[in-house]
């Protein structure tokens, strides 16, 4: 069971190596074939011989429009076998100047020769499987987890013995014991504040009044010098 196992994983790694090498949808190449009978009717008007780029480019819209994919119409083949004719054609577009009676000019075989590579690395680069590949690269059904659920923050633990009161979102009115625990606050600090400023008063009163006596009286014996002085020079002794 275990080799059974083994060849399972091994054959689904080697199928999700083959579908991540094709990058491209499928309506890539369908898209393609479709604008280039466009592209090659218009160069087939400015090419001698320009024939062969207008019918090689309405066979590949034709393919196109009948293949079972994203712009099919008619739905005639698969993607396998349409990579298949598609590829064929593109090859048989390239060879098509060998034969003189289809030869354009050199620049109407430079156009053949680049659509039909182009349309050959294409065709090897779309992916034909029309199932969606799994993230795991396995065409098998996975467990998906959806990574933007959200996380609940953990809720506080309850005390015992006390009801969780519902926030409101909005702060509730001071109620009267507030009030009157502010006021009986307030009038204590104000008696305080006036207690103190009567024991400075009473400290430090004597001090400053004996001050402001002694700068009163040194103020008058300045000034009392300063008018005692003579205004003129003093005379000189005969």
């Amino acid at each position: 069971m275990s080799a059974h196992g083994g060849n399972r994983v091994g054959r689904g790694v080697g199928v999700a190596d083959r579908r991540s090498q094709r990058l491209a949808p499928f309506w890539v190449l369908q898209a393609t074939e479709i604008l280039s009978v466009v592209g090659l009717a218009d160069l087939s008007l400015h090419v001698s011989r320009g024939g062969v780029l207008a019918v090689a480019g309405g066979v590949f819209a034709a393919l196109a429009l009948a293949t079972d994919g994203p712009l099919g119409i008619l739905r005639i083949c698969g993607r396998k076998l349409h990579v298949i004719l598609v590829s064929a054609v593109a090859v048989i577009v390239a060879v098509s100047p060998v034969v003189s009676a289809l030869r354009p000019d050199i620049e109407g075989i430079i156009i053949l020769e680049v659509a039909a590579i182009g349309i050959i690395r294409l065709a090897t680069l779309v992916n034909t499987d029309p199932r969606p590949v799994s993230p795991k690269g396995v065409g098998g059904s996975g467990t998906v987890i959806n990574a933007r659920a959200r996380v609940a923050p953990p809720s506080a633990p309850e005390r015992p013995g006390r009801t969780a009161s519902p926030s409101t979102g909005r702060s509730r009115f001071p109620t009267e014991e507030g009030v009157g625990s502010a006021a009986r606050w307030a009038g204590r600090a104000a008696g305080a504040a006036t207690s103190a400023a009567a024991r400075s008063t009473a400290k430090h009163g004597p001090t400053a009044k004996a001050q402001v006596k002694r700068t009163i009286r040194s103020a008058g014996r300045l000034v009392g010098k300063a008018a005692s002085r003579p205004d003129g020079p003093p005379s000189k002794p005969g």
